[in-house]
């Protein structure tokens, strides 16, 4: 599931899902693959990136996380 399909509960924990599985196989590249580096790239995306929180939670945290995964 990508991020942008993100509507209900449901549909976020599905989107963790496959980014453990993206996480744990290699199928995608992740430039923050470790705890820290993902909580620090998540920080800086938040504070550098303007983004406007969306009225959905669940896809705005699902929006947040995808961006850390590869945010420098």
């Amino acid at each position: 599931m990508e991020f942008d399909e993100v509507q209900t509960q449901a549909d976020f924990v599905e989107f963790v899902s496959t980014l453990r599985t993206q996480l744990a196989t290699g199928d995608e590249i992740w430039e923050n693959s470790d705890l820290p580096g993902f909580l620090e790239a998540m920080q800086a995306w938040v504070s550098d990136s303007g983004f406007a929180v969306i009225s959905n939670p669940w896809r705005h945290v699902a929006d947040v996380m995808a961006a850390a995964r590869v945010y420098e």
